[in-house]
């Protein structure tokens, strides 16, 4: 569709559309006519997730502004859940109740009637002993007794005081990209304004505050328990262990062992040492007996030393066992027992050896040598034997006893492994959760330093009230009462389906349009257009194209006028055609012979009648669609009269007739033809 052909569709219509509207801005200005004033103000708030200061700050730390977003997207969330505007709701609901008790709520006179019926609903005694607060726990009480009772039916409803559905209205956002939040209440009464954001903002802090410390209390307490239990396993470790080294009688595992292995090394190389001094004793002994020349001498003198020399034996092992003890402290009784046993062996060599000099009666060997000095190295290795035999015995004593540590210490040093292992894991367990802990209690001292809303701009009291909407409202209806059946009006010509216009004629039938004829009315006289003119157009138009189909034909040309349904208007036409002939060509009379046919879809025709026919004319209303059965119709009816039809539209708009014959005369007010004019191509007339 063109401009000019949408222009002429909303015109020819101007008349409902326009009512559509005025009706739709009148119901609007009378449902408008009662509306109350409305009163808005609003709050500021700072969050400081970004701009505070806690703890946990630091000046290199970078801000994550996702984190920030999903912050102040959940307090956004919280201060517009259901669950606060339900506080809020009562809240508000026991201030005012609690100030009309004391007669001392200032709302404004027009609101109190709506006031005292919203509060009739209200079945809570009030007294003037009641405290805000108490009235406000009878409301709670009562709301939340039932689903059912009037309490909670008016919290849940769109009462301009206390409602819910109202209250839902206040607008909470960002300010911006910075931390703060806004909050915006527009209601009916000034003083109601000021305390819903008044109420709303204490509720709010309070339920942030309780949220955040909730969380990280039971964080804390996790981490306590966890810390607890560590401890405990800890401990536990700890003293196992600690049986463990006094049954076992270790102080240090590893340096004992270390010790011990030292000790039992030089040990093992003493003894060694101490059976060479043995073997060399013995050998020595054996050489002097048989250097000596007075055999009898030495069984003499082995009887009388062998007390001598098994006490020397007996102290030589108690001084060997003295010196085998390391001294890892001083010890004064220990060295005095020495220096006595020394002293004593000391003595019985002395006796010893004055026994042996009583005994000689020789004073040389066969070979010359001084017996006293053989008996001297006899007694000598004697001794030594004794000492070393003693010591030996002593250090083999001792070597069983290493063999004994030995065998204890083994296995214990797997098993302090196992328990020192245990002990670590346990050990970092407890460090683990000790520094979570003590990162949770750091994290909630810094959200509750940091977790507190501060108030920017308390709510005020607004004095004026907003502009009034009403007007703004009624021009809007007007234009939605333009617009929708403008739309309407145009999508329906948009999916009319029917013939028309001779375009969309010729593009379903694909015959050439040959005339027209308006759709015209049954009372004339009424009309501002000149209908009898544009008939007469229409034929002379019509007579024209006869003439062109059978301009080469006899001075009696044959027209078949037929269509494929009834009520087309074949008939209509025919009449048409014979008053131009009697009122415009009245010499040229007879000129056509019109033959009708009845409708060939429902009645049978002779094709002799068509076959001798100069012009083929089917007519067809504007206003009707073309189906298959009128396609297949047609197309039998042009076989059987070997002859393309030409096509009549009747019953069309003026429109479609301005497009074919011209300017339709009619009567036209300056501001259409201005229009007209100005579609057309412009303002200014034509100077050719």
């Amino acid at each position: 569709m063109t401009i000019v052909e949408i222009v002429r569709l909303l015109v020819r219509y101007f008349y409902y559309i326009a009512g559509t509207a005025v009706v739709l801005a009148a119901l609007v200005f009378y449902s408008t006519k009662d509306g109350k004033k409305e009163y808005a103000t609003h709050t500021l708030l700072n969050t400081g997730l970004i701009s505070g200061y806690s703890i946990e700050s630091s000046g290199s730390s970078r801000v994550d502004y996702a984190k920030t977003n999903n912050e102040l997207e959940n307090l956004i969330n919280l201060a517009t859940s259901y669950e606060t505007f339900k506080e809020l709701s009562a809240r508000l609901m026991a201030y005012m109740l609690h100030e009309h008790q004391r007669s001392a709520l200032s709302i404004l006179p027009q609101n109190y009637p709506d006031f005292l019926e919203a509060i009739a609903q209200v079945n809570i005694e009030v007294n003037e002993v009641d405290s805000e607060i108490s009235i406000y726990q009878k409301i709670v009480n009562a709301r939340d007794a039932d689903r059912t009772n009037d309490l909670y039916v008016l919290t849940n409803s769109e009462n301009p005081f206390f409602g819910v559905e109202q209250l839902e209205t206040i607008d909470v956002l960002r300010e911006g990209n910075s931390d703060m939040i806004r909050m915006e209440y527009t209601s009916i009464d000034p003083l109601l304004s000021q305390k819903t954001l008044e109420f709303l903002t204490d509720i709010f802090i309070v339920k942030k505050k309780v949220i955040k410390e909730g969380q990280s209390d039971s964080v804390i307490k996790f981490f306590e328990d966890a810390v607890n239990e560590s401890a405990g396993n800890l401990k536990a470790q700890e003293d196992e262990l600690l049986n463990f080294r006094v049954d076992n009688q270790i102080i240090n595992y590893y340096e004992q062992t270390r010790f011990i292995s030292g000790n039992k090394e030089e040990l093992d190389k003493q003894y060694q040492e101490e059976l060479k001094v043995l073997a060399g004793a013995k050998s020595a002994l054996i050489r002097v007996e048989f250097e000596l020349g007075d055999k009898d001498v030495l069984p003499l003198l082995n009887t009388k030393l062998a007390e001598s020399r098994a006490q020397i034996s007996s102290y030589q092992k108690q001084l060997t066992s003295l010196e085998l003890v390391m001294d890892t402290v001083p010890n004064n009784s220990r060295k005095i027992k020495k220096e006595e046993l020394s002293k004593q062996i000391n003595n019985l060599k002395l006796e010893m050896n004055d026994v042996a000099n009583q005994l000689l009666l020789v004073n040389q060997t066969p070979d010359g040598i001084e017996t006293k000095e053989l008996l001297t190295q006899w007694l000598n290795n004697i001794i030594a034997k004794e000492e070393s035999t003693a010591k030996l015995a002593v250090m083999r004593d001792r070597q069983l006893e290493y063999d004994r540590i030995y065998n204890r210490f083994a296995p214990l040093g797997s098993t302090l492994s196992r328990l020192e292992r245990e002990i670590d894991v346990a050990e970092k367990e407890y460090l683990e959760n000790l520094h979570s802990f003590n990162q949770a209690r750091l994290h909630k001292y810094s959200m509750m330093m940091s977790s507190n809303l501060r108030v920017i701009d308390p709510p005020y009291y607004p004095i004026k009230p907003l502009a009034s909407k009403r007007m703004m409202m009624v021009v809007l209806a007007f234009i939605v009462g333009m617009v929708l059946p403008s739309g309407s009006i145009i999508a329906m010509e948009l999916l009319d389906n029917s013939l028309k216009n001779h375009e969309n004629a010729y593009h379903k039938t694909k015959l050439m349009v040959g005339g027209i004829l308006p759709r015209i009315p049954d009372n004339l006289d009424k009309e501002k257009i000149n209908y009898r003119r544009i008939t007469r157009q229409a034929m002379n138009l019509f007579v024209q194209q006869l003439r062109a189909e059978t301009s080469r034909r006899g001075d009696k040309k044959k027209v078949i006028v037929f269509s494929t349904d009834y009520g087309e208007g074949k008939s209509f036409l025919i009449e048409q055609v014979e008053e131009f002939y009697n009122t415009v060509l009245k010499d040229e009379k007879g000129e056509f012979e019109f033959k009708e046919l009845n409708a060939i879809t429902h009645e049978p025709f002779n094709q002799k009648d068509i076959l001798d026919a100069d012009v083929h004319v089917m007519v067809t209303r504007a206003n009707r669609t073309w189906n298959a059965s009128d396609r297949h119709t047609l197309n039998i009816y042009k076989r059987l009269a070997d002859a393309e039809p030409i096509l009549f539209l009747n019953g069309v708009t003026t429109e479609v007739m301005e497009n074919v014959i011209g300017d339709v005369p009619r009567e036209r007010s300056w501001l259409r033809k201005t229009v007209k004019r100005l579609l057309r191509g412009g303002l200014k007339t034509s100077t050719i």
